[in-house]
């Protein structure tokens, strides 16, 4: 199906016209003569320019006109690649400005009302007309430059290369909406109902080159002060796995790991192309621990400083441990159905509120942020006031706020710095909750969590400074979609409801449907495809993660078991080796030995260690784990400080005849005992030579041979000037060096050897995962019955967010249920924005938009919320928003 449907867009796609043909040309007709490139062919002519192109794409296809005429007369390769890319660069403005004219025709049909304009098709709208506004600015740039003395000429190839390719990724992700739009033709879900999956999408969308969208075109989509911010964290990103994958991360100085982090981050600042192949590396191989890892730099001691010497100054700020204990509450009251009696009027019933007791078992606390700009009458350890310290009156209401980060990392107190702004402008206590993260704690655990803090919080209201009149539920992201499930779950559980909704930028649909929003994915900055689809694995989905996680053990507990069913005959047989070179070397191994107590016993030692010989009985400890860095000492033949038990060996210079045994200890020998650089002592023993006789007859193996090249070659470089030299190399080896990403657990780096059954995968099997229709996990399927019960809910996303139509889809939803809903739609900010405020003005703004929403529902009236339809949003230049009252 799919395949037809690419077949019959390729047939309304335009075919290569004068300008792609004439690059060709030009490109086959350069020939290289000492050193100089030679224009084989004249230039024709400059096609006449199309009639229907917008006028911004008109603009942006003049210049690149100008240019590729100008660039023509350069014949060095730099300025024919300028002229070149000019030639593609055309090509592109025209497919892109036929895509857009065809996907405005229908895209206002997915809009959630007339006056709030938004969804995924207009998303790539945006973006398309960003991307000409960016290479309009490039084009300005090298039109001001191209005639100067200094001309970066280097410098303004790559960046019209870069953007002409950004341009061709883009087209190719309009096509592919004109194939969601079929799937969704009569429907107007942008969804698609759910009736096709996440790998005919992945099929579709292996074709487009998402290197152009983290290389130097980084964030363009956003706004001026964000699109730093984001080019920031991109170089973070990719200097930060620098660091995490390096095999000597665990025994490296501070030092060493901080001159390696400022080195990757120069180098991924200087070359962009490099940031992006390892930015896109990262968001298709790395796992779940990495993310979570690289997210929770947020949580960093200095990171926790930050709020209290830049965010707004609160009084309360405090932990809360709320032990794992069984709670009651009074049932909420139903309406009684058609004016009939209710004979239990006076009958108060209860509801019981189990602990959370999912994946992790019953008993363990949760913790809750108590914030608050002023210290209010029972607040818990504000202890008692008196005179001009009086703590001011108990607020009618509440905000009960869960945080965001992906179901896997983050925090009340990486969320602190807008909380604290929050708290200060809605003069209201904030409790948030600190729910546990996956994949550690899947599904359905951070729900119990937040549910049970939520009935907590209604039964100890005093205790928190507020009479709980009002209680409003608000989360970002993760959080967002942990707030309408804990209204789904009063509703279900005949707890009361929280009185108000605010969802920002909210999943509301966990599962990788297909829909254009979900595209924007591949070109974000925050939330890679990757990422998005493996912290959605290990919240919804952990069957295959656990199994990973009990295979790797398995393989563990195995190795450890062979190891030690074999510890036995590799010692034996290794100090049988060493036992006949430590012997007098006038004895022949076919010579019975004396015994060992004599006094004229040669007491040497050799590289492995030392020992003396004074009794029959050899002293042996346990190995050590192969993971530690210290393999001088593995094997100790005397040590007095503690108890050690004996072991009889009989010692014997007879060599073993089993071939496959010497080469086991050989092997052992080589990667627990020799402490070497050279690659050859590192080889496979079992394709090495026959091993050399010595004086004494006992056989040298290469191993040990190695160790005398190795001992000389330190001899010989061990003047002041080698030393030096050594040391040098070494420094800038390990500063500069690259590590590449591996597989990891959560214990720590592993080693390769024991991953190799999980490296060796189909990268199909990522996404092979299931998630289950599950409406406290996807509000999205929750019954119409439900959904019609919900509280005012007010929505604020983003147009460049993945979970757009997420949002959307929901809000039409509660729209045909009669419920009051309000949806806004911010342009140029990403998702995650309100981690950003303190960086960015667009972030700011934004975040005072989220402040007014929410003041909107802490003053609506329970009676009548005709009032709250009189907020307008609009009043930004960069938001649209829309009410739907109830009937």
């Amino acid at each position: 199906m799919i395949a037809a449907e690419a077949s019959e867009l390729s047939n309304h796609s335009p075919k290569p016209n004068a300008h792609f043909e004439h690059n060709i040309k030009l490109a086959r007709s350069k020939e290289e003569l000492n050193g100089k490139v030679i224009v084989a062919q004249p230039v024709p002519a400059t096609p006449t320019v199309p009639a229907d192109l917008k006028p911004t794409y008109l603009k942006l296809y003049t210049n690149c006109q100008d240019h590729a005429a100008y660039f023509a007369k350069d014949h060095t390769e730099y300025g024919q690649r300028l002229h070149a890319a000019h030639i593609a660069w055309q090509d592109f403005i025209v497919l892109a400005n036929r895509l857009v004219l065809q996907i405005e025709a229908f895209a206002h049909e997915y809009d959630f009302d007339e006056s709030t304009p938004g969804n995924g098709y207009r998303s790539f709208i945006y973006v398309t007309n960003a991307c000409i506004d960016h290479g309009l600015g490039i084009c300005q740039h090298l039109l001001a430059t191209r005639a100067t003395l200094f001309f970066r000429k280097k410098f303004y190839m790559k960046e019209v290369e870069a953007c002409s390719q950004l341009l061709c990724s883009i087209c190719t992700c309009l096509q592919y909406l004109l194939i969601l739009r079929q799937w969704s033709m009569n429907t107007g879900d942008l969804l698609g109902s759910g009736r096709h999956t996440a790998e005919q999408l992945f099929e579709l969308g292996d074709t487009i080159n998402q290197y152009c969208f983290y290389g130097r075109c980084l964030g363009f989509q956003y706004g001026d002060s964000i699109r730093g911010v984001l080019r920031f964290l991109g170089i973070g990103m990719a200097s930060y796995s620098e660091t995490y994958y390096s095999q000597t991360d665990n025994s490296s100085s501070s030092l060493l790991k901080t001159t390696r982090s400022l080195w990757s981050s120069g180098k991924y600042l200087m070359n962009p192309e490099l940031r992006a192949r390892r930015i896109v590396n990262i968001s298709q191989n790395a796992k779940i621990d990495f993310c979570k890892s690289f997210w929770f730099l947020a949580e960093s001691e200095l990171m926790h400083k930050l709020p209290s010497i830049v965010g707004s100054s609160i009084k309360v700020n405090r932990i809360i441990e709320l032990p794992a204990e069984p709670l009651r509450l009074p049932a909420r009251v139903q309406q009684p159905v058609n004016g009939a009696d209710n004979d239990n009027d006076n009958e108060v019933q209860f509801v019981d509120i189990p602990v959370p007791s999912s994946h992790l078992g019953p008993g363990l606390p949760v913790s809750v942020r108590l914030l608050s700009a002023k210290r209010r009458a029972g607040m818990l350890g504000e202890g008692r006031y008196r005179g001009w310290r009086r703590p001011s009156a108990p607020s009618k209401s509440i905000l009960f706020h869960c945080h965001g980060g992906g179901f896997v990392a983050q925090s009340s107190k990486s969320h602190e710095l807008y909380l604290r702004d929050w708290a200060v402008a809605l003069d209201v206590p904030i409790l948030s909750v600190d729910y546990s993260l996956a994949p550690e704690a899947p599904f359905p655990r951070a729900l119990e969590e937040v549910y049970y803090a939520y009935c907590w919080l209604l039964n100890n209201a005093q205790h928190l400074g507020t009479t709980a009149e009002r209680v409003i539920c608000a989360g970002d992201s993760a959080g967002a979609n942990l707030s309408i499930g804990l209204a789904l779950k009063c509703i279900e559980q005949n707890v009361r409801v929280p009185d108000g909704l605010f969802l920002a930028y909210c999943p509301t649909l966990v599962s990788f449907v297909p829909s254009p929003a979900r595209l924007l994915c591949l070109m974000d900055p925050l939330l890679p495809f990757g990422f998005m689809m493996r912290c959605l694995r290990a919240y919804a989905a952990p069957s295959n993660e656990k199994m990973q996680e009990k295979h790797l053990e398995q393989l563990e507990e195995k190795c450890n078991a062979e190891a030690e069913a074999r510890v036995g005959e590799v010692e034996k047989l290794a100090l049988s080796i060493n036992s006949s070179r430590r012997t007098s070397t006038a004895k022949s191994p076919l010579t019975p030995l004396e015994p060992l107590n004599r006094s004229d016993e040669d007491e040497s030692s050799d590289t492995f260690a030392s020992a003396s010989y004074h009794s029959q009985t050899v002293e042996r400890t346990d190995l050590p784990s192969t993971d530690n860095s210290d393999n001088s000492s593995c094997v100790s033949f005397e040590d007095d400080s503690q108890p050690i038990e004996h072991y009889p060996v009989d010692i014997s210079a007879e060599i073993p005849n089993d071939a496959e045994s010497a080469a086991y200890i050989d092997n052992f020998l080589d990667k627990y005992l020799i402490d070497t650089a050279t690659i050859e002592a590192t080889e496979d023993n079992t394709t090495a030579p026959p091993p050399l006789p010595l004086a004494n007859g006992v056989n040298k193996s290469n191993s040990e041979e190695n160790i005398i090249i190795e001992t000389g070659r330190e001899i010989i470089v061990d003047t002041l000037p080698g030393r030096l030299q050594e040391a040098v190399n070494n420094i800038i080896n390990r500063c500069t060096q690259s590590y590449e990403i591996q597989n990891t657990t959560t214990s720590g780096q592993q080693d390769v050897r024991n991953l190799d059954a999980l490296i060796a995968r189909s990268p199909s099997e990522e996404f092979a995962f299931e998630v289950p229709k599950d409406p406290f996990l996807s509000p999205y399927w929750a019954s119409d019955e439900w959904l019609s019960q919900l509280p005012e809910t007010r929505i604020l996303t983003l147009n460049m967010d993945p979970c757009l139509d997420d949002c959307v889809m929901l809000a039409k939803k509660l729209k045909r249920l009669g419920g009051q809903v309000h949806l806004q739609i911010l342009e140029g900010l990403p998702h995650g924005f309100l981690n950003f405020t303190m960086l960015s003005n667009e972030a700011m703004d934004g975040s005072k938009l989220c402040i007014k929403s929410l003041q909107a529902l802490l003053q609506a009236s329970k009676d009548n919320n005709d009032d709250s339809t009189a907020y307008d949003a609009t009043s930004s230049p960069s938001a649209c928003s829309a009410a739907s009252p109830a009937p």
